[in-house]
């Protein structure tokens, strides 16, 4: 059997979503699943996929016929809204194929309420109806089942994004602690309340780790005369799992999301959260697995404050190998 994903962007700054549609892949291949995907006009691979991009989409039926891709042995999963995936997911459903639709958070109030009154009308117009044709509509995260479930939509499921569970040495929890924020510079990140409420401390170090999307000119001044806070531009491979090692703290101050397996992979490192409820991971303060903070400055400098009030043997107690997703 074979998967086949439809990606509307592979570009860093789409790394999220396009590593969590792909990211099972090897897992899947050993259950005798074949992993596709396809994007529009980019080069691109990834391990245990077979990529391929094209530049109108009246060219994806000949590719699928040249994979041997057809509605007897493939299911089409497509990714994000207010695009081609959508489109396309439709067009191959009606051709017989069976399609489970992604929305990846883009259906989440505050989402929503971005640019509300075009994507209103576009979903009441177009995708909703688009939606109700899918065999399955899957939610990453139980608060976006929720908020998926108010839309009257039938046909969903929950299943979270997944990451690789790593062993990793104890951290030293004595005096100095260093913060972690690894996501894409935009504004939903909450990046520039968060370096706006950094204080000096030679104890407390933050490293911003992601690629820009419209916030980084604004950051680096933010941060410039900042000794305890350095951005480290987009960070993969060794280098982003020597800084998951080194680090202690995962800070995502975001207005929204589907579900963050950055947060995830940052607490398999044993990094403990500190998250908002935009996260959509409520489990993380449910088993107190980790900290909440809210989306403004004064409120985020407050609750890193409050970290002084633990010792060292409070953190090291708190374990994501305790909890089971």
């Amino acid at each position: 059997m074979n998967i086949l994903h439809l990606i509307d962007s592979v570009e860093k700054v789409n790394f999220g979503i396009w590593n969590a549609a792909l990211i099972n892949s090897l897992s899947l291949k050993s259950k005798g699943w074949n992993s596709y995907a396809t994007y529009p006009n980019s080069v691109f691979e990834y391990p245990n996929v077979t990529c391929f991009s094209f530049r109108k989409v009246s060219e994806i039926d000949l590719k699928l016929k040249g994979f041997g891709l057809s509605t007897e042995n493939t299911i089409i999963v497509s990714h994000g809204c207010w695009g081609w995936p959508t489109r396309v997911g439709l067009k191959l459903k009606k051709q017989g194929y069976k399609w489970v639709a992604v929305p990846h958070g883009m259906l989440e109030p505050w989402s929503m309420n971005q640019k509300s009154f075009k994507k209103r009308i576009y979903w009441n117009f177009i995708e909703k109806w688009a939606y109700k044709k899918a065999d399955i509509i899957r939610a990453v995260g139980k608060p976006e089942y929720k908020n998926l479930d108010k839309t009257k939509i039938n046909k969903l499921i929950h299943i979270a994004n997944g990451v690789d569970i790593h062993d990793y040495n104890s951290k030293n929890w004595n005096d100095k602690f260093q913060f972690l924020f690894m996501a894409r510079l935009h504004h939903k990140k909450g990046i520039l309340p968060l370096a706006k409420s950094w204080i000096d401390d030679i104890n407390r170090y933050l490293k911003i780790a992601g690629p820009d999307d419209g916030e980084k000119k604004e950051l680096l001044t933010i941060i410039e005369n900042k000794k305890n806070v350095e951005y480290l531009g987009p960070i993969y491979g060794n280098d982003k799992l020597t800084l998951l090692k080194n680090s202690h703290f995962y800070i995502l101050p975001s207005f929204s999301e589907g579900f963050p397996s950055s947060v995830v992979e940052a607490m398999s490192f044993g990094l403990i959260p500190i998250i908002t409820e935009g996260c959509n991971f409520p489990e993380v303060f449910d088993l107190k697995l980790g900290f909440e903070i809210k989306t403004d400055e004064n409120t985020i400098k407050h609750s890193l404050e409050n970290l002084n009030n633990y010792d060292s043997m409070f953190f090291e107690n708190l374990s994501f190998k305790n909890y089971e997703y």
